[in-house]
């Protein structure tokens, strides 16, 4: 078994009795599935009656008792010890949301999961219900263990100042060589694919991604102010990572939309174009918090604060958030040897107090304050750039 799935292993452990703390933030709640399977290296052959019976009741060791209750970390210890395991590639499950009108979220790539309905009893029941919805997984099955919870978060729009909702991921383990063929819900889902946890800890996937920030600058004021907004500052550039699936189930709707665009190239059942596919955002801050704990160890170092490629806002945010940039990066450095089944544990526990305590969503931390210099940044660059424009308009008209 390579490193990575020792690590892995190890923090899915660490997961089973790791405390979740309940995070402040609005009523309504979301749940996301981090949906993690073990990819073989071959399709084993046929195995006789004997060996069935013998790894039948792998992972079995909690029963199973709750559909919706934790596994033990002894179950997981089984499941990586089944032998098709030793040379198994660890997977993530991914979607790639539909295009929807009105949808803050259109077309982006996330994981399983929605808000909760009043009929959920439990932000995990959120979470299990909507990955069956969404891509007909269930997690309940005995071939899914249900690991813990990673750090809630609240989602914060308009750069910081609006509270939308807290987000519960949880960790779930797929211990079986199969995996059941994807159901889309097309209304909701364009695609389905798994992507190997080692290449989104490989530099070469990393990148960054720009965005239309406009309307968050306009929703304060007026969004006939979204272009004006959008010419002066462009596009705001985000920490990502390239995804490049290997194969890609579509949902109906998806295909028939690609075989109606020209730019498309779309074989039956398989996707061979879709664009660029980038985990960025909310579901990379949401995976920062178990990949950071995975060799080579180094995934939120990584990590770039959103930034304006002009050089005059760059240079403003780079002047306004320098000390709190370095106070975040010695929490970071905290954060990094909390501890873990089988790592180092912290000298003083500033931010973790022990061992089993909640642990902080890092990224959200780094980030909770800096949209403050943002805007500050942003507002006094589109002053400067103006009062620019005019000084060069009325020299241009006095030699005129």
């Amino acid at each position: 078994m390579d490193d990575l799935n020792i690590y892995l292993k190890r923090f899915l452990q660490d997961l089973t009795v790791r405390q979740v703390e309940d995070v402040e933030g609005p009523e309504k709640r979301a749940s996301v599935a981090v949906v993690i399977r073990l990819r073989p290296a071959f399709v084993s052959s046929p195995s006789s009656d004997a060996s069935e019976m013998k790894y039948a009741s792998l992972h079995r060791r909690s029963s199973r008792k709750e559909p919706y209750g934790k596994c033990l970390a002894g179950d997981i210890q089984d499941a990586f010890e089944q032998p098709w395991v030793e040379d198994a590639t660890a997977e993530v499950l991914f979607i790639k949301r539909a295009s929807r009108v009105g949808d803050r979220w259109t077309g982006h790539v996330a994981l399983p999961g929605g808000r909760r309905d009043r009929s959920d009893e439990g932000d995990e029941v959120t979470a299990v219900r909507e990955c069956m919805e969404e891509v007909g997984l269930d997690l309940t099955s005995e071939d899914a263990l249900f690991c813990g919870a990673l750090p809630q978060r609240v989602i914060i729009t308009n750069w910081g100042q609006k509270p939308l909702m807290v987000l519960c991921p949880y960790v779930f383990l797929w211990t079986k060589e199969g995996i059941p063929e994807f159901k889309l819900e097309a209304a909701e889902v364009a695609a389905a694919f798994w992507i190997p946890i080692h290449s989104l800890l490989e530099d070469k996937h990393r990148t960054e991604h720009p965005v239309d920030v406009s309307d968050r600058m306009a929703s304060s004021t007026s969004q006939l102010l979204k272009p004006f907004f959008n010419v002066l500052l462009g596009p705001m550039y985000f920490s990502a990572v390239q995804l490049k699936p290997e194969e890609v189930s579509q949902s109906i709707a998806s295909i028939t939309a690609a075989r109606e665009s020209a730019d498309s190239e779309v074989t039956a059942g398989k996707e061979q174009r879709m664009g660029d596919l980038m985990l960025w955002g909310i579901t990379n801050a949401v995976l920062a918090d178990m990949l950071d704990f995975l060799p080579p160890f180094n995934f939120v170092e990584s990590f770039q604060y959103p930034y304006f490629r002009g050089w005059d806002f760059r240079s403003l945010i780079w002047v306004l958030s320098c000390g709190y940039r370095r106070a975040r990066q010695e929490d970071l450095m905290e954060y990094k040897f909390s501890d873990v089944i089988g790592m180092r544990t912290a000298s003083d526990g500033r931010n973790l107090q022990n061992s089993r305590e909640a642990r902080i969503s890092i990224i959200d931390h780094l980030m909770k304050g800096y949209y403050v210099f943002v805007r500050r940044a942003a507002y006094a660059t589109i002053t400067f750039r103006i009062a620019v424009f005019g000084i060069i308009i009325y020299y241009l008209t006095r030699i005129s």
